[in-house]
């Protein structure tokens, strides 16, 4: 079931006071709870800026660099600051998320940076300092030239870090001084000690292409860079994307946070019930799957309405996601993306997709439109594929206008070829055409991170910001999934394609699996809950979960919305175990790294007084990825607040709860 959510934010306090600065003094500012401090000082005409949290240095003296002109070569310097103080709190409701409700609570410095140079603007610095993490943002004073910073992160002490990675596997564990490889792809997810996290990123992106860090001239001294910039949108208010550092006491605490939502402006749509989060069924990795009654899955009428039957008795299986091909080959500029494709497809050695001329006495000629419309008949949405090509050789708002008139439910928006701030820029584009459409949006294939954005623009339900599971020629491994989590997913909405059933040999009999997917078919299961994402994409056919119905039916309560999340256990790269509530249900997932693990879920978060239901799904004794992945087994018992199971989880494998 969807909850609906009110689209107002209630203010509970808003506070200011007034304070002038001099050259040189330093501006401080402790977030609400006193455990994060923030310093800002004018050094030598540089703005510099110190960080500690819980009185642990974080990060010292780190230089602010602005620059103005499209190649940079100075940073201005400034003789003069202004600072005004103030606090802030209010509660928003979200129209999907990992909460149900939002708090907003920081306390704000606007520190006006006077320049030396007469020709040169003013620079207004935005500082936000919230109990779990701060924000830096950049306004220059003048509109009509590009602007560019780059924001010092001179850490404190030679921590472990990891980094995102594109479409592979993730960088680290790695110390900072030990980092030899340029630019670091955000977000940057560091433990500093035992009981310290953090991580950097950016929020509300809307002109400028994301930053990289790179080294800035010692071991732990690094910087942002990124692309010179006009800020002329309506949301980034003439300012800077936020700077963002992160703070928690264990990694489960960034992937809760919520300040990158809190850093976007609010909702725009006068009307969001048209956005329904779910599940959605893919065509693409269960072609080539033989059912047991014989039945083979292509690209094609047949196997769409077998993905659609299946979805309209599920609950939470709101879409069937086509993917390339249905109006033509997806690389060929000539093909009408408002047309079905009169041919068949097949694959040959390899995977590649070659076009197939359709039988004179073809049964059931390709006709999305009609299939559009039985999908609807049933509840189920369709979401088509879309990329550049179509996009810049058609009219792409008609073409929008032609989904929404057939009843789409959204698109899948792949291999996006412009690049740098304009990429920024077609991306907010695409997301506001389809709002204006009613089309919910999901983009492939080196996507720009979330930033929050989702906020704004929640028809943007998901993102392959990530290696997802078993693209393109590779298939990442257990350790991947468990250190995607604490840093692809801090970014947002996820969609990396978990949920694999008939894991076995699937690379043997599937031309667009390929290679193994080491996985457990728990493990999968967990890893949907885990992995939060509005829209997560499940690759398998409807035989394969019919098949372990009983097992499925934790996917299928998953409503990819929720009231309440909560991180049990977290060790980056190691395991993780995730807690999500709907209404009175909790559903809690665990997985592992190949090793294995046995995890204890606490249940002290449950109501006082109050007996649960628990179905427990677990990896059997003999279950392992590599050689039993399919193995599991399911018992029920009766908990309380306070109890503790023991989770035990193969290779590579998950654990799985539903508590009623």
């Amino acid at each position: 079931m969807i909850h609906a959510r009110p689209l107002f934010a209630s203010v509970l306090l808003v506070a200011a006071f007034h304070a002038h600065v001099a050259i040189g003094q330093s501006v401080s500012v402790d977030s609400p709870d006193k455990n994060v401090s923030v310093d800002l000082n004018l050094v030598n005409g540089s703005p510099q800026w110190s960080i500690r949290f819980n009185q642990q240095p974080i990060v010292t003296d780190g230089a602010i660099q602005l620059y103005l002109g499209d190649q940079p070569d100075q940073p201005l310097t400034f003789d003069s600051a202004v600072a005004t103080t103030s606090e802030h709190d209010s509660t928003w409701q979200p129209t999907w998320g990992q909460f149900s409700e939002v708090r907003n609570h920081y306390r704000e410095v606007v520190w006006t940076l006077k320049p030396k140079a007469i020709d040169d603007a003013s620079v207004t610095v935005t500082l936000r300092v919230f109990n779990d993490g701060v924000a830096i943002r950049y306004t220059p004073g003048v509109k009509h030239k590009p602007f560019s910073d780059r924001t010092g992160f001179s850490f404190a002490d030679d921590f472990t870090f990891w980094s995102a990675n594109g479409e592979h596997p993730n960088h680290g564990p790695i110390k900072l001084s030990q980092w030899k490889h340029g630019a670091i792809q955000m977000p940057m997810t560091i433990q500093a000690g035992p009981n310290v996290f953090c991580a950097v990123l950016e929020a509300a992106i809307y002109d400028q292409y994301p930053f990289s860090v790179h080294r800035a001239g010692g071991a732990t001294r690094f910087e942002t860079r990124s692309k010179p910039a006009k800020f002329t949108s309506d949301e980034s208010n003439g300012g800077s994307a936020w700077r963002v550092i992160t703070l928690g006491r264990s990694a489960g605490d960034l992937i809760t946070n919520q300040i990158a939502g809190n850093l976007n402006p609010p909702l725009t749509l006068a009307d969001a019930s048209w956005i329904r989060p779910g599940l959605a069924l893919w065509d693409w990795r269960a072609w080539g799957a033989t059912a047991p009654d014989g039945f083979q899955y292509g690209l094609d009428m047949s196997s769409w309405k077998r993905f659609i039957d299946f979805a309209a008795r599920k609950d939470n299986v709101r879409y069937l996601l086509l993917d390339a091909n249905w109006y033509g080959p997806e690389f060929d500029p000539k093909e009408d993306p408002t047309t079905s494709r009169d041919h068949l497809v097949q694959q040959i050695e390899g995977g590649k997709v070659v076009r197939k001329p359709a039988p004179d006495d073809w049964a059931e000629p390709i006709d999305v439109p009609a299939l559009i419309q039985y999908a609807n008949e049933r509840g189920v949405g369709i979401v088509l594929y879309i990329n550049d090509h179509a996009r810049k050789n058609f009219d792409f708002e008609e073409t929008l206008a032609t989904y929404e008139k057939w009843g789409a439910a959204g698109i899948k928006f792949g291999f996006m070829a412009t690049r740098g701030n304009a990429k920024v820029r077609d991306t907010r584009k695409i997301i506001k055409l389809c709002a204006k459409h009613k089309l919910v949006c999901d983009f492939h294939d080196g996507p720009i991170p979330g930033s929050g954005d989702t906020r704004t623009y929640p028809n943007y339900l998901t993102r392959e910001f990530c290696h997802a599971q078993a693209d393109g020629k590779r298939s990442f491994s257990p350790e991947t999934f468990c250190t995607s989590m604490f840093v692809n997913m801090l970014t947002g909405s996820l969609d990396m394609s978990n949920g694999l059933y008939a894991i076995k040999d699937a690379e043997k009999v599937r031309p667009r699996i390929f290679t193994k997917v080491n996985t457990t078919v728990v493990g999968e299961t967990a890893r949907n809950l885990i992995c939060f994402s509005a829209m997560a994409t499940i690759p398998d056919i409807p035989e394969a979960y019919d098949a372990k119905s009983d097992l499925f039916s934790f996917i299928e309560a998953m409503p990819m919305t929720w009231d309440e999340t909560r991180v049990l256990n977290s060790q980056i790269g190691d395991h993780i175990t995730t807690a999500r509530r709907t209404g009175e249900t909790w559903l809690i997932g665990s997985a592992c790294d190949e090793n294995g693990a046995t995890l204890p879920i606490d249940l002290s978060f449950l109501d006082e007084g109050k007996t649960y239901q628990a179905t427990v799904f677990e990896d059997s004794a003999d279950t392992h990825f590599e050689t039993n992945p399919e193995a599991y087994k399911i018992h029920t018992e009766s908990v309380k607040k306070g109890d503790v199971i023991e989770a035990v989880l193969a290779p590579g494998g998950g654990h799985c709860v539903m508590l009623k």
